[in-house]
């Protein structure tokens, strides 16, 4: 394995966040194992094929109100010739189509969604509302004539015989399954889910979950990695807490090397003598990238272990939520095999003032609170990374550009929403 031990030099350069994408983005490999799974488990999964439709949807032309179906044309001879009456010889209905030639002078009753079926020329070509007309006797009377295809949904209007409804590397999400539903496809060939392998480290974690030892603290960085793996559609293994041990951190780095496709830890990677996990993975992988100018997550290191990819996060909480969203999100959806990402920011004008150190991009929590009718942007009260309640209480990422030095009230700021990064 390359070794690249000039990250570990006292005079080591901080990489820049572009920087850091494009040498992650170099690494993307796609998991290309495909099952095919049935249309009602296949919420959040990724197409590995796309999805063509054999059918025309509507299969035929159809009304889009209640009333009476005619042949305009028809209509107009009619009345030149005096004669605005019609003949209703029928009635259409949803999963019961009028199915018997209708001829020159004549009407059906027509409901919404009902099929239009007729092998003449002269078939009706327009639907009139009901309360636009009068029937007494089987006779119908329009008051008010629509123009010629009105109220008519036509045959393959919204979905064409052979057309892509669905491309490869698309996630599947609920608004999406009546779609593919309505065109008769129940199998989906999608990418198998990928194996993420979670550890944490430290000698200051409770290996006890509802009951931690003295001097010991709970670990909640594992917690939050598993559940948004799992939202994100990933096959998550809880691979424990790893002890501040070198020979340790090695042995279980690579058992999961084994069995992860992806290797994520939290901890470990500061760069003191108790942290561990980015010395053991420069000895037995290789090390792309060690501490980005960022804040927080300063500490990340990404490389890999046996051709599988890693990512070492720092210990403290908030830097674990943040750098997940703005780094590995990305990188994660790609192996998945999804091609087009959520990633979605809105600028929204800032309600405060900020200094920021030059040369490094900032992330900040913060929520937005309409005033005077007008939507702004303000941040949490505190910016340190351990303070866990400062994603909580938030309701998203604020990015700030390496290249600021001070944030202006009312200046435009990047602002990502929690939810937008799982859709």
């Amino acid at each position: 394995m390359t070794k690249n031990n000039s990250c570990f030099s006292e005079n080591q350069k901080l990489t820049s966040l572009q920087t850091a994408h494009r040498v992650i983005s170099r690494k993307v490999k796609k998991i290309n194992n495909i099952e095919v799974i049935s249309l009602e488990n296949s919420e959040g999964r990724i197409l590995a094929e796309s999805l063509i439709s054999k059918i025309n949807i509507p299969n035929y032309n159809n009304a889009a109100v209640d009333g009476f179906a005619f042949n305009f044309n028809e209509l107009k001879r009619n009345i030149k010739k005096n004669n605005r009456f019609l003949k209703n010889i029928g009635s259409s209905r949803p999963g019961k189509p009028f199915l018997k030639k209708i001829n020159s002078g004549e009407s059906i009753e027509i409901f919404t969604g009902s099929y239009l079926i007729s092998k003449t020329k002269k078939c009706p070509d327009t639907v009139v509302m009901r309360e636009n007309c009068e029937i007494k006797d089987n006779m119908l009377s329009i008051i008010k004539i629509p123009k010629k295809g009105a109220n008519i949904r036509l045959m393959g209007e919204d979905i064409k015989k052979g057309k892509v409804i669905m491309k490869k590397g698309e996630k599947i999400r609920p608004v999406d399954l009546g779609f593919i539903s309505s065109i008769g496809i129940n199998k989906l060939k999608v990418y198998k889910k990928i194996k993420v392998g979670v550890f944490s480290s430290g000698n200051e974690l409770s290996t006890n979950a509802m009951n931690k030892a003295k001097y010991k603290i709970f670990d909640s960085n594992k917690i939050t990695l598993i559940t948004l793996l799992k939202k994100l559609n990933c096959e998550v293994i809880d691979m424990g807490i790893i002890e501040d041990n070198y020979k340790e951190s090695e042995k279980r780095l690579k058992e999961a090397a084994k069995i992860a496709d992806l290797i994520i830890t939290t901890g470990g990677v500061a760069g003191s003598e108790s942290d561990l996990i980015v010395k053991a993975l420069n000895n037995i992988g290789e090390l792309n990238i060690w501490k980005l100018a960022i804040k927080p997550g300063r500490p990340l290191a990404f490389g890999s272990i046996k051709g599988k990819p890693f990512f070492g996060l720092p210990g403290n909480p908030v830097a674990v939520v943040v750098t997940f969203f703005m780094i590995i999100l990305n990188f994660l959806q790609r192996i998945q095999g999804r091609d087009k990402l959520p990633f979605f920011y809105n600028l929204i004008p800032s309600n405060f003032s900020f200094k920021k150190k030059e040369g490094r991009t900032e992330w900040l929590r913060g929520s937005t609170k309409l005033i005077k009718e007008k939507i702004v942007l303000d941040k949490y009260k505190s910016e340190g990374s351990g303070i866990l309640s400062s994603i909580s209480q938030s309701d998203g990422i604020i990015e700030l550009e390496e290249e600021k030095k001070f944030i202006k009230k009312g200046e435009l700021l990047k602002f990502y929403k929690f939810g937008d990064f799982l859709n």
